[in-house]
C-alpha cells in the first residue's frame, strides 16, 4: 500500500478562517495517481478530490469548496513524510490558504 493511501488529519488557514478537514486518499501503485475526497469537520461537506498526482514526496491535486454560494476552484500542492506529516498550498483566483496535517493511524 502506497504511503498516502489513507485519513489525513488536516488544518487548513484560509481568508476565511481555519478549517478542520479530514483526507482521505487512495494512491495507485506504483505511486503516480491518487483519487479521494476531503470532508469538512465543521460543515459536514465532503469534497472530491480531481487530478490528483504523485510525484515522490509531492503532490497536486484540484478540489472545489463551496463559501456559501460562491464555488472557488483550488488547485493544491503539497509534500508528505514518512513522519505521517503533511504540509502544503492551496490557490484558487487571488485567494490562498496554507495547510497542515498528520496522518491518522488505523
Amino acid at each position: 500500500m502506497h504511503q498516502l493511501t489513507g485519513k489525513w488529519k488536516i488544518k487548513a488557514s484560509t481568508p476565511m478562517g481555519t478549517m478542520a478537514l479530514i483526507a482521505d486518499f487512495t494512491a495507485n501503485e506504483p505511486g503516480t495517481a491518487f483519487t479521494g475526497s476531503v470532508a469538512d469537520e465543521g460543515n459536514g461537506k465532503i469534497y472530491e478530490v480531481s487530478n490528483g498526482v504523485i510525484d515522490g514526496n509531492k503532490i497536486a491535486y484540484d478540489m472545489t469548496i463551496r463559501f456559501g454560494l460562491i464555488p472557488f476552484n483550488f488547485h493544491l500542492e503539497g509534500t508528505f513524510a514518512e513522519d505521517g506529516t503533511c504540509k502544503g498550498v492551496g490557490k484558487a483566483m487571488k485567494m490562498e490558504a496554507s495547510y497542515e496535517g498528520r496522518k491518522l493511524v488505523g
